[in-house]
């Protein structure tokens, strides 16, 4: 399959005190998507129209200048929990697309840091055939097992073709379980990806 979009939504439930740190990590794994043939668009799904305010004000000068790297605010309810938010984020990613079929879907949470090569690690399992896609989520769980959208792609065209009925991944959908990419957490002292 080809992958030359990408759409890595981040739900923002309320005040994140690791949003910043967050969005570097991502902005920077869009980056070199972008610079490798895959645009990508962060949305921020965010509870309140405020916190979209805030945190597009704060990062959408320094976005703007990088080529081929977008980001859009997506506003849920107040109230909104994480769940519904990703269910917002996807919806737009899908309203967004132009070609679903070669385009992925990725999520992640503000308490995690991607690797510079997030994207892409997971555009290349796309690219052997993966419909899903997961790697590791390094500490930040208490021993527990991450949730399956800290580190999570998905084709567009399986959303889409699933009707999305808000379920990451799809119901039925075959996940492929990689060793990498590796997302670290900011929570905790482990050692951040690269």
């Amino acid at each position: 399959m080809r992958v030359d979009r990408a759409f890595a939504v981040l739900p923002v439930p309320g005040p994140q005190v690791t949003l910043d740190r967050c969005l570097e990590h991502l902005v920077a794994a869009a980056d070199e998507a972008a610079a490798s043939g895959v645009e990508t668009t962060v949305l921020l799904a965010v509870a309140g129209a405020g916190a979209a305010a805030r945190a597009l004000a704060d990062w959408t000068p320094l976005v703007e200048v990088v080529d081929g790297v977008d980001l859009a605010a997506v506003v849920a309810g107040e109230d909104a929990p994480p769940g519904a938010l990703l269910t917002a984020g996807a919806r737009e990613a899908l309203r967004r697309s132009a070609v679903p079929a070669t385009a992925l879907l990725l999520t992640t949470s503000p308490a995690s840091a991607v690797g510079t090569g997030w994207v892409l690690e997971h555009a290349r399992h796309h690219r052997g055939g993966a419909l899903a896609s997961t790697g590791p989520v390094r500490g930040g769980a208490g021993g527990r097992a991450h949730p399956v959208t800290a580190n999570l792609a998905v084709r567009l065209s399986v959303c889409a073709a699933a009707g999305w009925a808000g379920e990451l991944p799809p119901r039925g959908t075959a996940l492929v379980h990689a060793v990498t990419p590796v997302v670290g957490s900011l929570l905790t002292g482990s050692r951040l990806p690269s």
